[in-house]
């Protein structure tokens, strides 16, 4: 499990996992981030990595598009990581009391039927009003007091139930393993790609030669990415023979049949790859 070194470092973290707390978070920030628009527009709502944000007039939209990398670079400090990835402007009215309506684009903070009931200490509850006793709004500041509350306890439930710290990125997971679905994914991508970069340079690596560049390397991991590169391969061979470049077809179902059975008579391989090539093409005649 991870180790938390402070209650501020368990709020850091809760800040960063919960799309509702990035959002108040932006708000609250939102005067150093635009500087003197703060009162000519509003940021809503946070989908899929784009902070949605409504502007005054179309004048000022121009003025804000021409700034948003700025925006978004001060956003994700502010936020500490790589949250924001576009900033998406609209023009209309939003006043300041409506920041904190529940908005439908927004996660709901919906508690799991399994989470058990937490009552924080005294000096949990001090540490969380000082770390918002900069916020000089005080609608902003009770609001995102009310939200990292919540999320600490969440927390700590969640983790009273079996859930663990991601050994990646963080977030609270039940998996089996040290990574979140989405980590294991990333690390699976990665490691695919390895191994498809490997059979690039040489198609007769073996599963014992694959093992010395990717550690602890499944046998199931590299027949799947063996058959991932061969269904490339004789993708881009049947694309050439549709085009007529039958040279470059066969050079492709070569490499394909070197990687399928490991076969390092050139002569054998040739044969192969020109029969495949003639049964491709009736295929594509038949079609």
């Amino acid at each position: 499990m991870k180790n938390m070194t402070s209650v501020k470092e368990i709020i850091e973290e809760a800040v960063i996992k919960s799309k509702k707390l990035k959002e108040a978070m932006i708000r609250a920030k939102w005067e150093e981030i635009v500087e003197g628009l703060f009162f000519k527009s509003s940021p809503l709502y946070i989908k899929e990595g784009v902070l949605y944000v409504t502007v005054e007039s179309s004048v000022l939209l121009q003025h804000m598009y021409m700034n948003k990398n700025k925006y978004i670079e001060k956003i994700n400090k502010t936020l500490k990581g790589d949250y924001i990835s576009d900033i998406v402007l609209k023009v209309g009215k939003i006043p300041i009391e409506e920041y904190f309506k529940d908005n439908p684009e927004s996660e709901s903070e919906v508690s799991r039927p399994d989470e058990v009931e937490i009552v924080l200490s005294s000096d949990e509850y001090k540490e969380l009003q000082k770390s918002v006793s900069n916020i000089e709004n005080k609608q902003i500041q009770d609001k995102v007091l009310s939200l990292k509350i919540q999320s600490l306890k969440r927390e700590k439930s969640l983790t009273k139930i079996g859930y663990k710290y991601c050994i990646e990125c963080g977030i609270l997971h039940k998996n089996p393993g040290d990574l979140c679905t989405i980590c294991e994914n990333k690390r699976h991508i990665k490691r695919e790609e390895i191994l498809l970069k490997l059979f690039r340079e040489n198609p007769y690596t073996s599963l014992e030669e694959a093992e010395k560049s990717i550690e602890g390397l499944s046998k199931e991991e590299y027949d799947k990415g063996k058959e991932k590169k061969l269904d490339k391969i004789y993708k881009r061979a049947e694309f050439s023979i549709k085009d007529g470049s039958i040279g470059d077809a066969r050079l492709e179902l070569t490499e394909y049949f070197k990687l399928e059975t490991g076969e390092r008579g050139l002569n054998r391989v040739a044969e192969k790859a020109d029969n495949l090539i003639e049964l491709i093409k009736e295929k594509l005649q038949r079609r």
